[in-house]
C-alpha cells in the first residue's frame, strides 16, 4: 500500500510535467492557432497536478521510511 502511494505520486509528477510541456509547446506546434494565454490554462493545471503529486510522493516516501525503521531489529547498529 505504501509503495502504491509512492508510485501514484511519481506517475502524477510525470503527468504534470508532460501536461505542462505539451501546453507550453502548443503555440509553436500549431503555428499560433493556440495563443499563449490559452495554453497557460494547461500549464496551470499541469503545475497543480505536479505540486499535488509531489506531496503525495513525499507522503509515500515518509511512510516507507517509517515502516523500515519500525521493522529494523532492536539494538542493531
Amino acid at each position: 500500500m505504501k509503495i502504491a502511494i509512492l508510485v501514484v505520486g511519481i506517475l502524477g509528477v510525470l503527468l504534470g510535467i508532460i501536461v505542462s510541456g505539451i501546453s507550453l509547446a502548443l503555440p509553436e506546434i500549431t503555428s499560433n492557432r493556440v495563443n499563449f494565454e490559452e495554453a497557460m490554462i494547461g500549464v496551470a493545471i499541469g503545475g497543480l497536478v505536479f505540486v499535488v503529486s509531489i506531496l503525495i510522493a513525499l507522503v509515500g516516501l515518509v511512510l516507507i521510511i517509517m515502516n523500515r525503521k519500525k521493522s529494523s531489529p532492536a539494538g542493531g547498529n
